[in-house]
């Protein structure tokens, strides 16, 4: 088996134990998984586009992702032995999710495909979660 087999063996094994142990993923942690593989080949494709691959950059920006997996998964378990639901859990999962929306329109954006209104839309979010936005 190549490199890539084993690691696909691995994520799928860490799928059906957290599956046992949680019962479900849940949709939130579905989509976010979605929107990280999103993110990460966007990244890829900008790199490539700017020539600006980078192997230590991309490995940095995987292992984070894995560490935010690594943290949300600890938020679901903790709330299903304190309160038995996954609210918490899916809540933290969404923050994650719109931060990924937003690297993954960054990214887009540095391949120079023209964004539109989506653009000034990310900078008043930005701008906002930034604290220099009216209401703050």
């Amino acid at each position: 088996m190549d490199k890539l087999h084993w690691v696909s063996l691995g994520f799928g094994s860490l799928g059906v134990i957290w599956s046992v142990m949680v019962g479900h993923l849940g949709l939130a942690v579905s989509v976010l998984i979605l929107m990280m593989a999103l993110d990460y080949s966007t990244g890829l494709i900008s790199g490539w586009i700017n020539k600006e691959l980078n192997s230590a950059k991309g490995t940095r920006g995987f292992a984070k992702k894995l560490l935010i997996l690594i943290l949300i998964g600890g938020v679901y378990l903790l709330e299903k032995v304190v309160f038995d639901t996954q609210h918490i859990g899916d809540g933290a999962a969404f923050a994650y999710i719109f931060i990924e929306f937003i690297s993954i329109t960054e990214n887009v954006g540095k391949a120079g495909v023209p964004l539109g209104p989506v653009e000034n839309i990310i900078a008043v979010l930005k701008e906002k979660g930034n604290g220099k936005g009216a209401d703050k």
